[in-house]
């Protein structure tokens, strides 16, 4: 199959390019941005010629002419079928060849059907999750195939690839992030789900609110079959009402009793329910307890998810992708955590005593922004001194009222909570900032869904 991915440059969209060309596919796609070529993980053979991998062609913008009769289907993100999207144009002209055009959501409940699916979703730590559960199958000696929303260090990148494609079910895991916007995880068909929690989250697409994404959810759960398996967070009240509607088996999980042994390297009380739903969903399919204890508790977490970048003149900067409130204040006491309880084993010094935390966000799409505005107001506690840079806007998903200052109101609304708040537009005048205002002993925290951590990369290496 020849396939061009529009919007490849994507966390998602790049792993599942990686996926299509081991298979032996033939892969073209395009972007916005500059973007990496996708490469597959070192020491992986594709499937696919060496000229068909060599002639991997990716593109910066939107162009018609990047779809050719010779395609099969064009793989679109939700984003992209927006009625503003920048890639109206090639998708306008597929629909006139005649060309299949597939959501990457629903290409991937395809690639499922050969396969075990798990699938994690909630609104947050569907990352964290996938990842421990594909560490936890590979320990084991399974061979699964995971596609994660980050870059996940062993594994060279945002997915992992099977050795073979085996024929063994115990080798045939395919786990996934069943991500709810736009009902995406609609799409997906896996015999064992994990929700992790529901909360009020892409209002944009879900404009009834959490009365709409319960009922999104219930669906969901209705996909799986009677011989699957359901794995609840039992403390979340508003997924325990939905488990009426599965015909499988539920297992629940909860904070209150995490799971036995757990002893992690990563902080927060996020991390350990993360932890203890991945151990269950394992436990369930046969791994030992002391293989899931032992790999969870050597877990480093993926990439932008509370990342150590480093330490420069006694200045710890750690980054996080958390983008909504309750990702904030978890990462946060996190983060406040991690000051009291520095591992002896980080080659970092120790912070002192009176380290200040200082937090810099990007708000991550206006829309999100205005909807959650109050909720965001109350996210910062135990903060010492927040920046703020502008909205990040989202193409083709904004009212014509969005505005990139709007952080000016957020930092506002803010300082009446006490906290030490300032809106400061651009990435380069932070970065001046913090230079100034950081000392030895603080810790700096970059959060949010963008490219917030180029701040800390910059403080930590100077461009010249």
């Amino acid at each position: 199959m020849n396939y061009h991915l529009i919007g490849i440059g994507g966390v998602s969209m790049s792993g599942l390019a990686k996926l299509l060309i081991s298979q032996g596919h033939i892969v073209s796609g395009c972007d916005l941005k500059d973007c990496q070529i996708v490469k597959l993980p070192n020491g992986y053979k594709a499937k696919s010629t060496i000229k068909q991998f060599s002639h991997l062609a990716i593109y910066k913008g939107h162009d018609t002419k990047h779809i050719t009769k010779d395609l099969d289907a064009v793989i679109v993100t939700a984003a992209a079928m927006h009625e503003n999207s920048p890639a109206n144009e090639e998708i306008k002209k597929a629909k006139e060849l005649g060309i299949i055009i597939i959501t990457r959501s629903k290409l991937i409940g395809q690639l499922m059907n050969d396969k075990i699916g798990i699938a994690i979703t909630g609104m947050h730590g569907k990352t964290t999750t996938t990842t421990m559960i594909g560490e936890i199958l590979e320990k084991a000696g399974y061979d699964p195939t995971v596609l994660v929303g980050s870059t996940v260090k062993k594994w060279g990148g945002n997915v992992r690839l099977p050795s073979h494609f085996a024929k063994a079910s115990r080798d045939n895991y395919f786990v996934v992030e069943a991500c709810e916007y736009e009902r995406q995880m609609l799409d997906f068909r896996p015999k064992i789900a994990v929700i992790l929690n529901l909360e009020a989250e892409h209002l944009d697409t879900y404009p009834g609110g959490i009365k709409d994404i319960r009922q999104a959810f219930k669906k969901f759960i209705k996909l799986l079959p009677k011989n699957g398996l359901l794995v609840v967070n039992q403390d979340d009240k508003n997924i325990m009402p939905l488990t009426k509607a599965a015909k499988c088996k539920v297992k629940r999980f909860t904070i209150k009793k995490p799971w036995p042994g757990l002893s992690l390297k990563v902080p927060g009380k996020h991390n350990l329910i993360d932890a203890t739903a991945a151990a269950r969903v394992c436990h369930e399919l046969g791994v030992s307890h002391e293989i899931i204890k032992n790999t969870l508790n050597n877990f480093t977490g993926a990439d932008r998810r509370f990342e150590l970048k480093g330490e420069k003149n006694g200045v710890t900067v750690i980054d996080d992708y958390g983008h909504h409130p309750t990702e904030i204040k978890a990462t946060v006491q996190a983060a406040n955590e991690y000051r009291v309880r520095v591992q002896s084993k980080s080659k970092l010094k120790p912070l002192t005593q009176n380290s200040k935390l200082i937090v810099v966000f990007q708000p991550h799409q206006y829309t999100r922004t205005k909807l959650l505005f109050n909720d965001f107001v109350k996210s910062f506690g135990g903060v010492d001194k927040l920046i703020i840079s502008d909205v990040y806007l989202i193409a083709g998903r904004e009212p014509q009222e969005a505005r990139a200052d709007f952080s000016r109101d957020l930092v506002e609304a803010i300082k009446t909570q006490g906290i030490s708040a300032e809106y400061i537009a651009s990435y380069d005048k932070i970065v001046e900032e913090l230079r100034k205002t950081a000392k030895a002993g603080d810790l700096i925290l970059t959060i949010g869904a963008t490219e917030i951590y180029k701040v800390g990369e910059q403080l930590l290496n100077p461009k010249p």
